[in-house]
């Protein structure tokens, strides 16, 4: 299900191409092993990022150890059981009983570590639902569960910075922009970007929805029509006052069988050279046990609509077909930059690396929970790693018609999902603040904050009868 993607870039896109080199797999490859942390690979910080994030493919190669979000689905049974539970168990507790938090005082490490185990945190007390395979028994998996969730929740704990040093960490996405990454007028006020969104709920809900990562982060979508600001919040009042049906019925009855519904052909369509970006930023939690945004950009998606053709029955379904260059076919160029750890210690370019087009991994988001590494090992124990896909391929399945109906934001499907999808979401410019408030307030509401909320007072409190 994965498309061969060959991408060649407009000069739109030309000033996003960063110094030579400079890519996720650069990053990996010029750093030793397991020394994100510290220079010492021994360092407990960095052992325990090593056992929580690094997995290991059935050819023998490393994936994980600088990548965005964990290897982990609701179908994994690793850290579940066998020796990366131990090891994890025995990791978090000496983490606990040291007061490892401790050892780093750097506020950007610090915020960093946290990041990547709250993570872990919320897929532990997520669903765990194997498909095709047997899953740990009830009983096994809350055992499982409870000797991982008391050491792992107090280290999230443990590492929060206070909301002074939250609001003082490094903008890592301007960094970038500075040294020629990714756009730098993006973010400015009344620039050319308009970043946008419904009034209430996510801004990117597939993303904040999806059973994989995503649900600890705030997620902006902009959008640049090459008339510049004017001409796109012209464009935007348009799309809100549309009120025609957004599904049409497919009258040709050789195609009505399997397309039964196709989208308005007579939606208001975004111009050719009109681009849009995706940008997702992390959410923290702070040393009073709130959840606050914070200035960490983890991964930006930027594409450009370089010619737009007309919406059909025939178009739409060709659009989900996974044809050999994809994107070039759609008329869309894409790029795609993702947070480095190493990169962002040590101070290069904000940390945000360029995803090479032939690069490859496992996914994890809209992945159907199945866990990549159980899968790929029992289909070729010692071969190569067959189910690593490459990454830029991944986003075809979603955005794949012309313009504005590729613009999930707006046209709210997802495949071939037709009239069962809800109205358009009436996009309206939206601030920053309003999208960072959306997205506490939805964490807020998530079971696995619940449960996890307890716990961070318990902390909480202690850490004030200690300073007292």
């Amino acid at each position: 299900m994965r498309a061969v993607i060959r991408v060649v870039l407009p000069w739109t896109l030309l000033a996003l191409v960063a110094t030579p080199g400079w890519s996720i797999q650069s990053a990996l490859s010029s750093r030793p092993g397991s020394e994100i942390y510290n220079p010492d690979p021994q360092h407990l910080w960095n052992r325990l990022h090593e056992t929580l994030l690094v997995r290991v493919g059935p050819s023998g190669r490393e994936y994980g150890r600088d990548r965005v979000d964990p290897l982990l689905w609701v179908g994994s049974t690793y850290l579940l059981q066998g020796a990366s539970h131990e090891k994890a168990v025995g990791l978090l507790n000496e983490f606990v009983a040291t007061h490892a938090e401790k050892l780093i005082v750097d506020p950007l490490k610090r915020a960093i570590l946290q990041r990547d185990l709250w993570m872990v945190a919320d897929w532990l007390d997520g669903d765990h639902v194997a498909s095709g395979k047997p899953m740990l028994n009830a009983q096994a998996l809350r055992a499982a569960t409870l000797r991982l969730r008391r050491p792992l929740n107090t280290a999230v704990a443990r590492l929060a910075l206070t909301p002074p040093q939250i609001r003082q960490l490094p903008d890592n996405y301007a960094a970038s922009a500075a040294a020629g990454g990714v756009p730098s007028d993006l973010f400015a006020i009344g620039g050319p970007w308009v970043s946008v969104g419904p009034s209430s709920g996510p801004v990117a809900p597939s993303h904040v929805n999806d059973e994989g990562p995503g649900k600890n982060s705030v997620f902006l979508v902009f959008i640049r029509l090459p008339g510049g600001r004017d001409a796109t919040l012209k464009y935007l009042n348009r799309l809100r006052s549309f009120d025609e049906p957004l599904w049409m019925d497919t009258l040709d009855p050789a195609m009505k069988p399997f397309l039964p519904y196709y989208p308005n052909p007579d939606v208001p369509q975004f111009p050719a050279g009109t681009q849009v970006a995706l940008v997702r930023r992390a959410l923290l939690i702070d040393s009073s046990g709130e959840i606050t945004p914070s200035r960490l950009t983890e991964s930006v998606q930027l594409r450009t609509y370089r010619r737009i053709g007309e919406m059909t029955p025939q178009v739409f379904l060709d659009a989900h077909r996974t044809e050999d260059a994809f994107f070039a076919r759609a008329g869309q160029d894409f790029r795609e930059f993702r947070l480095s750890r190493a990169a962002l210690f040590s101070g290069r370019g904000g940390g945000l690396m360029p995803v090479g087009q032939d690069e490859k991994d496992y996914p994890t988001f809209s992945a159907h929970g199945n866990d990549a590494f159980d899968e790929a090992v029992e289909r070729s124990p010692g071969g190569v790693d067959a189910d690593a896909g490459r990454i830029v391929a991944g986003c075809h399945d979603c955005h794949s018609a012309p313009g504005i109906y590729s613009f999930n934001s707006h046209y709210p499907f997802r495949l071939l999902s037709g009239p069962a999808s809800k109205g358009q979401a009436r996009l309206s410019e939206l601030s920053l603040a309003d999208a960072e408030r959306i997205a506490v307030s939805l964490k807020r509401q998530r079971p696995e904050w619940r449960a996890l909320k307890p716990l961070l007072m318990r902390e909480v409190r202690a850490a004030a009868r200690v300073a007292h």
